[in-house]
């Protein structure tokens, strides 16, 4: 047995500390049935089971939405059913039962972010950045952008530098405009090798 050391009130939840364990955050509709007392005596055996008899169905359905509406990694996932106080053991769960049905595929998911996001015209810096924040594994990400090639990449750029030139003021500092297409270039993730060769062609052909 353990004892609750504490059951505090926030933002229509209850965070209940445990002797012994993690706290825990329970939406107010699991509390009323279950209202728990600082000093009660709780099995945390029988405790976690009845969390998870109550959430592994809602959690899996909200899973499964937010699925359906578009492709999620693994952590994103994870990271919404605990903002929803979804208790670690249940989105453990839900997590193993999407991947088990193939619902739920880091890779994949890779494959089809670099696709979508390659038609924003960014560069490959920028992608494989954003799947890291995604918890998308660094071999993961490597293999969802090795078929992204130089030409791709440069001919997205030269389409990003040529209409930053068509701002360029007359009478401009050629280095300055050069600086400001590069700054944009990098930090749409594109390497310096592309947005040097963009900017060299951009230029030649305003020179011409």
């Amino acid at each position: 047995m353990a004892v609750i050391l504490s059951v505090n009130k926030e933002r229509g939840k209850m965070r209940i500390a445990i002797a012994g364990c993690d706290e825990v955050l329970l939406p107010l509709s699991m509390y009323r049935q279950r209202p728990l007392q600082e000093g009660d005596d709780i099995d945390l055996e029988e405790f976690e089971h009845w969390v998870l008899l109550h959430q592994y169905r809602p959690a899996l359905d909200r899973a499964v939405g937010l699925l359906a509406a578009r492709a999620h990694s693994r952590k994103e996932i994870e990271d919404k059913l605990r903002r929803s106080c979804y208790h670690p053991s249940t989105i453990e769960m839900v997590l193993y039962k999407l991947e088990k049905e193939h619902l739920l595929d880091d890779a994949d998911f890779a494959r089809q972010w670099v696709e979508a996001r390659l038609s924003r015209k960014l560069g490959r810096t920028r992608i494989a950045q954003e799947l890291r924040r995604k918890g998308i594994s660094a071999d993961e990400a490597q293999a969802a952008l090795e078929d992204v090639s130089d030409e791709e990449q440069l001919d997205a750029a030269l389409s990003l530098a040529e209409k930053a030139a068509q701002r360029i003021k007359p009478g401009e500092d050629p280095r300055k405009s050069a600086q400001r297409i590069a700054g944009m270039l990098v930090r749409r993730g594109f390497n310096w090798d592309v947005a040097r060769q963009a900017i060299d062609r951009v230029l030649k052909d305003i020179d011409e």
